[in-house]
């Protein structure tokens, strides 16, 4: 089984009809993603995406849940994680109005350790998927770091994002070796230069393949497979007109070429 998979936001102008995420699944599945992170959305049964899977060979490696659903949605959310045979439940970012001080981050931690008990008991993780706005920091600590030291290790897990990690101004290889016991999964996303703007000082910041962009593969992959990352699921935001599908083909065949499965 390829460790390459896919977050499937990547694809979502490409899954809005039940018709087109059938097509789709099967053009990944060409490409040869054996593994894919798909938020089943509410117009669709999660038992009917299962058997599309099933067909085409590929396993759903973790389910979603808005964060602030997490104990609404328990039992639903459970019974997604047995259904795809996963122990993961990914969640969205702390909520806006918490982003403005130490504290903010603090009580979304103790919210997240609160409501994480129950999927605790039956061996679930929640993980959280940030970007760059988390790296503010307050005094000696960053936000990011706030909520993972808040946060139940044993519950609560992070993924690590390539691209927001250099965003946001941390080294890479740094963060991942000092967070290593907090994930299992990573998303792999290049960090890319766009044309100037109007303004010197202003940042073009772009999304990229993975290998097309300005980041420094091999340190990355090297740490990562000594540490036994279980997952590296490309990430693209948006791949400004171009052709997804050539695009997430272009970093899987990368990530072969340096030797993620070997």
């Amino acid at each position: 089984m390829s460790k390459i998979s896919l977050q499937m936001f990547t694809m979502r102008e490409h899954t809005k009809t039940w018709e087109d995420f059938k097509n789709t699944i099967s053009k990944l599945r060409e490409i040869g993603f054996e593994t894919l992170q798909y938020s089943i959305p509410d117009a669709f049964d999660a038992k009917e995406v299962k058997k599309v899977f099933d067909s085409f060979g590929i396993i759903n490696d973790s389910v979603f849940c808005p964060s602030l659903k997490l104990e609404d949605r328990l039992n639903t959310t459970i019974e997604q994680c047995e259904l795809f045979n996963t122990k993961y439940v990914r969640i969205d970012s702390i909520q806006r109005g918490l982003t403005d001080n130490a504290s903010g981050y603090k009580m979304f931690a103790h919210y997240l350790n609160e409501v994480s008990k129950e999927y605790k008991s039956k061996g679930i993780k929640i993980v959280y998927h940030f970007h760059s706005f988390e790296f503010k920091r307050f005094g000696n600590k960053k936000g990011i770091d706030i909520l993972i030291d808040e946060t139940d290790p044993e519950a609560i897990q992070i993924i690590p994002d390539t691209h927001w990690i250099q965003s946001g101004g941390s080294v890479i290889t740094e963060f991942l070796e000092q967070y290593k016991d907090r994930f299992d999964y990573v998303h792999v996303k290049d960090f890319a230069i766009g044309a100037m703007g109007e303004k010197w000082e202003a940042r073009p910041i772009e999304f990229a393949p993975v290998g097309e962009g300005n980041l420094n593969w091999k340190p990355i992959v090297d740490l990562c497979k000594r540490l036994d990352v279980k997952s590296y699921a490309i990430e693209q935001d948006d791949t400004y007109g171009r052709d997804a599908f050539a695009c997430v083909k272009s970093s899987f065949d990368f990530l072969k070429k340096i030797g993620v499965d070997d």
